[in-house]
């Protein structure tokens, strides 16, 4: 199977795991998330097209020979793999296929997207990494404007949040909210619109989404990148066109006067006020580890009962378990969760603790810290695979250079 054939196989799996979620697929009558449906429905279409190529194009080539393209990576990605084929193995004995769907497509699809990736060439992993760029933008300007609009693109209702949120392409406010935060870093330069006006819409998109920490954590991630180039710019300044200089003094000019206004004439000012003190949602993770005292010595190794499990809205006063970490302890036991950990970050951490790779490591610290803080990671989302094909592209266009 070629590069370009690859590539256009990943190009439609980004475009399905952004365009189609699980709002618009349950809009679309189809039962991604809801109660009742098929099992094979449960499963992701971009997860589908993954599964199938790798399948055939392992078929084709063999098992060595792709995998000697994803070189340094190659242990880790076993081992990813390894970890997570056995957690499925574990929920399986232990849940039947319920709850199976999550594993997959929240961390099996991204080791099969990193396969895929390892053997595409430069330039089509440039390409890949503009388009990634480019939606993550798109998704920030439709939650604006929904946001002003208070009105989403997709049918749906919360019955929890005390605030409109914008839902934008990526399902849940708060799953928006981590994918943006996590990734606006490192793909804001892959575009031609400038930093500025990229960081402006990223910003104001994540208070539309109501991700107060992802808010403060995105704006201390890009800080931390700008930082050590501040000196050079002062003493050196950058080489650029007048006419360039010009139309960038322009669009910051607009840019600045289209966040004013934003933020005094619509909701969102109101919002981000609103953001500055700890409320019920707050408090509510704080709440989740409560559910840990109830667990037995055996519950701590191999999960919850399903008694504890049925009545965790007893505990806690809600029955979703707002910190990943401590609802894959509650399902899966610590052992499970050890593996589960490994499988989603083994692979990112490979490719961020490499030379020279500060854009990855913010991208990755970003991500961990936003994910503590919301329920993103304890359902169906395609947060990994976009980080962790971000990171690999990024670090795969430096080390071509």
């Amino acid at each position: 199977m070629k590069s370009e054939n690859i590539y256009k196989v990943m190009v439609f799996t980004f475009l399905f795991a952004f365009i189609f979620g699980g709002y618009l697929l349950e809009n679309l009558g189809v039962k991604y998330v809801s109660e009742g449906g098929s099992p094979l429905v449960k499963i992701h279409i971009s997860t589908y097209i993954l599964m199938l190529t790798v399948a055939i194009f392992t078929l084709r080539r063999g098992i060595d020979v792709p995998l000697t393209s994803l070189r340094e990576l190659r242990a880790s990605w076993l081992i990813s793999l390894l970890c997570i084929v056995f957690v499925i193995f574990y929920g399986l004995i232990r849940f039947g296929t319920s709850g199976m769907a999550y594993l997959v497509d929240t961390m099996v699809a991204p080791l099969l997207a990193l396969y895929l990736l390892s053997q595409l060439s430069i330039t089509h992993k440039n390409k890949l990494l503009t388009l990634l760029a480019y939606l993550l933008f798109i998704n920030s300007i439709i939650a604006i404007l929904e946001f002003i609009s208070v009105s989403t693109l997709m049918s749906v209702e919360f019955s929890k949040f005390t605030h409109f949120r914008s839902t934008a392409l990526l399902t849940h406010p708060l799953n928006n909210a981590l994918i943006t935060a996590a990734l606006a870093p490192i793909l804001m330069s892959y575009t031609r619109i400038p930093y500025l006006i990229y960081f402006t819409m990223v910003t104001l998109a994540l208070f539309a989404f109501g991700g107060r920490a992802a808010t403060g954590i995105f704006i201390l991630g890009v800080f931390i990148l700008v930082a050590p180039k501040v000196p050079e710019f002062i003493a050196a300044g950058v080489r650029v066109s007048k006419v360039r200089f010009a139309v960038i003094q322009a669009l910051a000019f607009f840019a600045s006067i289209f966040t004013v206004l934003v933020i005094t004439l619509t909701p969102l000012g109101t919002r981000i006020l609103s953001k500055l003190h700890i409320d019920g949602s707050a408090q509510a993770r704080f709440d989740v580890f409560l559910i840990l005292e109830q667990l037995s010595p055996s519950e701590w190794f191999f999960g919850a009962s399903h008694s504890l499990l049925n009545n965790i809205a007893f505990y806690i006063q809600i029955d979703v378990i707002e910190n990943y970490i401590i609802g894959w302890i509650v399902s899966f036991g610590i052992i499970c969760t050890a593996l589960l950990f490994l499988s989603c970050y083994k692979l990112p951490l490979k490719i961020a603790l490499g030379r020279n790779r500060n854009s990855s490591r913010v991208a990755l610290v970003v991500f961990i810290l936003v994910s503590l803080t919301n329920n993103a990671l304890t359902t169906k989302t395609p947060a990994l695979l976009f980080l962790i094909s971000a990171m690999y592209l990024v670090e795969s266009r430096r080390n071509a250079r």
